[in-house]
Order: structure tokens, then sequence, then C-alpha cells
């Protein structure tokens, strides 16, 4: 016997330990490359982090995917950071969109489009740094009441309906793990979890936008026995359950993906996150040194969930359907996509990620480019037929409408 079918042999004969990889081969018979155990037959959407650029950019793919008729059977909605902010309006709309026998809510946009792309034209992050210079208000906290004041209302979690479930990702510092917050309970997998939480949803979505260090962090404060233990849980014990100090969401997962991929077969992903330009000559200097490498670490962290995504999509582990921000429709190789101009998708692929106020024009180019961008992808993959055939031009008269036909310059 050679030595290498030695310890082979050895290797499955041996008793698993309690280490890192001896967990993964625990659970090899779930015959998943996530060893996910609660995977169903269901279509879950992934809403990525990148400000108020992601929050228009899916606004467009949320009007898209309304048209289709996808949007009433999507179950699982998962969110960071910008994406966190559509996702909380859309949660809040869900019972007032009247949906037909073909998943088509004709008042989606009064009800869902127009309060988000008017929360685009206002900028609240500069307000937010400088009223957090003066004592008793964080920077995070006024984001938080911006957010409340203009779109959110006074709601919390518990006004989200069951159905779609609505998670929100958010980072914790103290761990390094995901606190992730739902309608059902919130949770920490190393500290435990809130069964039905009642915080209010204008702060834990500026806690999944809660964009280090300028607008970050944001604590919650939970009280006594309110935070149980779940299997596996290594940290449930003060200060861990005392609080949670958290940051972005998008630090841990920028896709938004973890919920989605280990629950639903069918995964949509849209991504307006930021890019790393290419710099033909680096600083030297300490302080941009120090973002560049920050920004290739979130790179390289956000480009191995995509080549595992894929490869489950390879393997038929899961159904995916990709799009992103600085990929123009005619990319996803079918011969009808939304004629969008090139100069649309640069543009948009450019934009900064702040929460400060977007031009009508910028608004109208993010939401095309995340309409036509959802439209190609989803065709290309087969999940949607070009019925009602897509037209960009629904949504020039969205942003006309809200923001006058003069302070928009039509591409």
């Amino acid at each position: 016997m050679t030595t290498s079918r030695l310890n082979l042999t050895l290797l499955k004969s041996r008793k698993l330990g309690c280490d890192l990889q001896s967990q993964f081969e625990a659970r090899a018979d779930r015959d998943d490359f996530l060893t996910a155990g609660k995977v169903e037959d269901i279509v879950g959407l992934s809403l990525s982090g990148g400000g108020y650029r992601a929050m228009v950019y899916h606004t467009g793919v949320l009007v898209r995917l309304n048209e289709l008729g996808i949007l009433p059977h999507i179950q699982e909605i998962g969110s960071v950071s910008g994406g966190s902010i559509v996702a909380a309006a859309l949660g809040l709309a869900w019972r007032d969109l009247r949906f037909n026998s073909n998943g088509y809510a004709a008042n989606f946009v009064e009800t869902f489009v127009n309060p988000v792309i008017q929360l685009a034209g206002i900028g609240i992050d500069t307000r937010a740094l400088l009223l957090g210079l003066l004592p008793g208000l964080t920077a995070a906290e006024n984001v938080s009441n911006s957010y409340d004041r203009y779109l959110l209302h006074g709601s919390d979690l518990q006004d989200l309906p069951d159905k779609p479930r609505f998670t929100f990702m958010t980072t914790n510092l103290q761990t390094g793990s995901a606190w992730r917050f739902a309608k059902d309970y919130a949770a920490d997998h190393r500290v435990g979890k809130i069964d039905k939480p009642e915080f209010r949803l204008s702060k834990v979505v500026a806690a999944s936008a809660a964009f280090p260090p300028l607008l970050s962090p944001l604590k919650f404060y939970f009280e006594p026995g309110v935070v149980h233990p779940m299997e596996g849980t290594d940290l449930h014990r003060s200060p861990f359950t005392d609080r949670a100090i958290l940051t972005d969401g998008g630090v841990y997962d920028n896709l938004g993906l973890e919920r989605i991929w280990r629950r639903c077969r069918t995964v949509l992903v849209s991504n307006a996150g930021r890019l790393t330009p290419e710099i033909g000559a680096p600083t030297g200097r300490w302080l941009g040194q120090l973002f560049r490498t920050f920004h290739l670490v979130h790179r390289q962290a956000e480009d191995l969930r995509k080549r595992i995504l894929f490869g489950m999509h390879n393997l038929t582990q899961r159904h995916v359907a990709f799009w992103s921000i600085d990929t123009p429709p005619g990319a996803y190789g079918i011969s009808d996509a939304v004629p969008l101009p090139m100069k649309v998708t640069a543009e948009v692929a450019k934009m900064r990620t702040r929460l400060n106020r977007f031009k009508p024009t910028e608004i109208l180019f993010l939401l095309q480019s995340g309409y036509a961008g959802a439209d190609a992808s989803l065709r290309s993959r087969n999940m949607a037929i070009n019925e009602p055939a897509a037209d960009i031009g629904s949504l020039t008269k969205i942003c006309k409408d809200v923001f006058g036909h003069r302070s928009l310059q039509c591409p």
C-alpha cells in the first residue's frame, strides 16, 4: 500500500476533532459546498452595499422584478448598507402593494419607488458628521434619525411582513462576526439571539450602513436575559450579551449573501458596491497605503465570495443570476438587451458611494443601469422572458414626475 493510500484510509477512519476543519467534515453528508443544512427550493435576493448609489441602483432592479412578476415569488431578501435602505423601504411598503394574478403591483412606483428616490435627493452624511461633533449624539445616530424622518417614519422590525423575510446585515466589532436583524429574531452566532426584536428600523439600517470610521459605530444595548444562547455559541456572556457595537455590514459581507445562499436554492444578486480602481503609481504615504490596502482586502474577500457563488452554480447546488453596476447589459449575451448607452454604465460605475445628494440625472442613470442589468442577467439565465418588454422610458417618466422636467437632462 502506498503512503498516499495509507493516509487516505487513516483520514476516513479517524475520529473527528473539534477544530474548524473537523466541524466542516462532520457536515459532509449534507452534500453542499457551504455545508448548509436548511437549503430550500425558494428564491432569495441579495442587495449589496454602496450608499445612495446602491439604494437607487437596486430600486431600478426592483422596478424590473415587479414588471416581470418575480417580486412576490421572492421569499428571502438579504441586504447590507445601501441595500438595507431600499430593503427597509420595500418591507414597509409591502403590505400596501396590490399584486395582480401576474405578480405585478400597479401601485409600486407611488408606494415604494418615489419615496426612495426622493431620499436620494437629500444629503444626510455631511450634516450627520457635523452634528456628531456636538455632545450627546454621534454621527451614526444622526444618520438613523434622518432615515426615520425622511423614509421610515418611526417603524420598527415588527412592522415588516413575515414573507418575504427581510434580513439586515451588520458587522459586530466585538466578535468579528455578523449581527443580523430580522422580524423573527436578531442574532450573532457567537453570542446568541433575540426573539421578536423591536428595534427601531432606522437604527438597524443605520448600523447596516455605518461606513467606518466616519459613520460608525452604532451601539445597541440589551436588557438582561434578552439574548438567548444558540447551538455553538462561545461568547454568550457579558459584555457581549449586554451590548453590540456595530459597523457597516459590508465589512463582513458586502454582497449580503450570508443568509441567502445558505437558505435559498435560487440566488439573485444585485451588486452596486464600490469598485477598486487600478492605480499606476500608488502613494507611498502611510495613510494612502492604509486606505489602498483596506480596499484591496475588501475586494479580495468579495471576489472569493463570487467564486464560491459561481462554483455552486456550476455544480447545480444553486441557481444563480448575478448582475453588477460595472457590467453593460450587452455583456450578458442576449441579443435584445436594453440598449443602454455605454456612457451610462461608465458613469454609474464611477459614482460615489456616499449618502450625499444625487442629481436627478444621476438618479435616472442609476435606475436605468439597475433595471437593464437585472433584466439582462435574469433572461440570460433563463429565469425570465422579455414580457412585458423592457422599457427604460418609464424610468424617465418617474424621475420627471418627482423632480420636474427642467431638472432632468435625459441621456
